[in-house]
């Protein structure tokens, strides 16, 4: 029974480290950057962006960008479908399933970078997007508030809404959630800076550097797994 409750306690909320977060939200702005610089015009992540455009070329009548807008957004759904399915069937192992979330970003941006322009940004767009839907899905929350690593809008929206409520209650909770809202969309933006200048120095290789990032935030899963399991048998 100790061994299960042990396991348990391991189990929660490690991925939900700030920092692990902050790698996150870099890669979210990196692809942002990278699919609208390098895959024509498109946005990967926020489908916000993609919907208007959809609805804009069909009023205009323009059918050859009906498929360009339309495809990454059934695939961002796909991805989140995807993500239910492997948190249902790895509802009781959340370390296990973020890590092979992990890798498996890795390994399709690496696939990205090998394709390089031999492949369509249609389909390149595709699989950024089903990449951001996974990476929304499974990395939903930092320290128990709900938050977006691929986007910033609901971010935005929460951390004023918490900065209000702390002014108006003085609890300490609303401002740390602020805060972390603050870091996240910060991070979000550093990665955009940062996507926008290697895409246009190295191209579709710059995708790469969002590995470091996953490694990071591997490593730190790891970390916290290591450290909850030595305080759990102490």
């Amino acid at each position: 029974m100790s061994a299960e409750i042990t396991q348990a306690n391991i189990e929660k909320n490690i991925h939900e480290n700030i920092s692990i977060g902050i790698n996150l939200s870099l890669i979210g702005g990196f692809l942002d950057a990278y699919s609208f610089i390098l895959m024509g015009g498109v946005f990967a992540n926020a489908q916000t962006g993609n919907l208007v455009l959809l609805f804009i070329s069909c009023v205009n009548g323009e059918i050859d960008k009906i498929l360009k807008y339309s495809i990454p957004i059934i695939m961002y759904a796909l991805g989140i479908l995807f993500s239910e399915i492997l948190k249902y069937h790895w509802k009781n192992k959340n370390n296990s399933r973020i890590k092979i979330i992990l890798i498996f970003e890795a390994i399709l941006m690496i696939c990205i970078a090998l394709a390089g322009k031999q492949v369509s940004n249609s389909i390149i767009n595709c699989i950024i997007s089903f990449l951001a839907a996974v990476q929304v899905s499974n990395f939903d929350k930092i320290n128990g508030v709900p938050i977006a690593t691929t986007m910033i809008t609901g971010n935005l929206r929460s951390s004023m809404i918490n900065i209000s409520k702390y002014f108006f209650t003085k609890d300490n909770s609303y401002k740390e959630s602020f805060f972390t809202y603050i870091i996240v969309i910060i991070s979000f933006g550093i990665g955009v800076s940062l996507g926008s200048i290697l895409a246009n120095l190295i191209g579709t290789y710059s995708i790469l550097i969002c590995i470091t990032f996953i490694f990071t935030a591997f490593l730190l899963i790891n970390k916290e797994e290591t450290k909850k399991l030595t305080t759990a048998s102490t």
